[in-house]
């Protein structure tokens, strides 16, 4: 991976052994679509200034997926109306990842979620060629580009979680991405919530069906944050230290999505106001996931440091994970145009080793 480079004074770095720059810091689009009707927090009024306030802040690494919203593919459709709105001066700039794996609906066509096998056959979904050259045109469709920048798998298409039992070969998905590549309609791939041992198996796959060496996987999208650092992993078992090994040795960068630990790393909640404040991990069911005694413990280690380094709490979360090995750019959720400028902030946060060594050991347990 190359040195650095800048865009609009954001600091940028190049995704794996590739030629491909990335932002340091990215935006996520999981929220994305039609709140009216699919759930979402971002509608096209509030989108759009967010989009266009994060290019002028040199955010120019834009992530997505297919299925965002509960299966609506609004994400994608939302993106694709800015991008028809803005013209290809504007989408030139943008590196667009997208993810494919999971069914979507038609738009207005929202059902039940998690989608039930009434709707959609087996081959709209997985690794097969046939559902993955089609998911590729619709994408296409919905993004109103010529292109996708970093396509990702996102999940590996087996029978049991964590293993390597193919449901599809490997052979049959990963020369239908290559042709992606051939035909001109992506220009990189990567994979998403893969362990070491199944990311290893992709390699060795794209290396028989790719059509040259620089049809490789560059990137490896994985939950990474401070309150969760052994999720990089993947999988029952795996660490995080043996995910940063095996990127290292392959030379494949790591794009951590979910950094802010669902907002336990903003300094939103502390063990004194659970009762009082409204948020994420106070109304939905991943509570219990994060709010325990470490991980309020943790919150408040992040809290008291940011306050000593006069940044956010969410800038000091990001800034530890600029700091990792083997990471190109920190994806996060924007539902307000003031997150989008506060994450830019991170990039101007300094760590010192003992600064780093004090985080490391605050999260060693997670």
């Amino acid at each position: 991976m190359s040195d650095t480079s800048s865009f609009r004074g954001m600091p940028c770095r190049t995704v794996g052994d590739s030629g491909l720059w990335v932002s340091e810091i990215g935006i996520g689009l999981w929220k994305w679509g039609y709140p009216e009707y699919d759930h979402s927090r971002v509608g096209e009024y509030v989108g759009f200034q967010i989009l266009d306030r994060a290019l002028d802040l040199g955010v120019f690494h834009w992530d997505t997926a297919a299925s965002y919203n509960a299966g609506s593919g609004n994400s994608e459709r939302l993106l694709g109306r800015y991008f028809a709105n803005r013209g290809r001066i504007v989408r030139d700039k943008i590196v667009l990842a997208t993810k494919f794996a999971n069914h979507h609906r038609e738009e207005h066509q929202l059902g039940p979620y998690p989608i039930n096998d009434q709707d959609f056959t087996p081959n709209q979904c997985g690794g097969s060629r046939i559902y993955l050259m089609r998911e590729l045109e619709h994408s296409l469709r919905k993004l109103c580009t010529d292109r996708i920048d970093l396509l990702y798998l996102h999940s590996p298409n087996v029978a049991t979680a964590g293993g390597t039992d193919w449901i599809t070969p490997l052979d049959e998905t990963w020369s239908a991405m290559d042709d992606m590549v051939s035909q001109g309609k992506v220009r990189y791939l990567g994979i998403s919530n893969h362990s070491p041992e199944q990311a290893r198996a992709t390699i060795e796959a794209l290396k028989q069906v790719g059509k040259d060496s620089s049809r490789r996987i560059i990137a490896i999208q994985n939950c990474y944050n401070m309150a969760e650092r052994s999720k990089l992993g993947s999988s029952e078992g795996v660490g995080e230290q043996e995910m940063l090994d095996f990127a290292a040795e392959y030379g494949i960068s790591i794009i951590p999505y979910f950094p802010l630990a669902g907002g336990l790393l903003t300094g939103r909640y502390t063990k004194g106001n659970l009762d009082q404040v409204e948020g994420r991990l106070t109304t939905e069911a991943i509570s219990g996931r994060f709010l325990t005694d470490k991980g309020l413990k943790l919150a408040a280690k992040v809290t008291a440091m940011a306050k000593q380094k006069k940044c956010s709490a969410a800038q000091l979360a990001i800034a530890w994970l600029l700091k990792r090995p083997m990471l190109a750019s920190v994806i996060a959720g924007c539902t307000k145009l003031e997150h989008i400028e506060d994450n830019v902030g991170a990039v101007k946060v300094k760590l010192s080793k003992a600064d780093i060594d004090e985080l490391n050991k605050a999260s060693a347990w997670s």
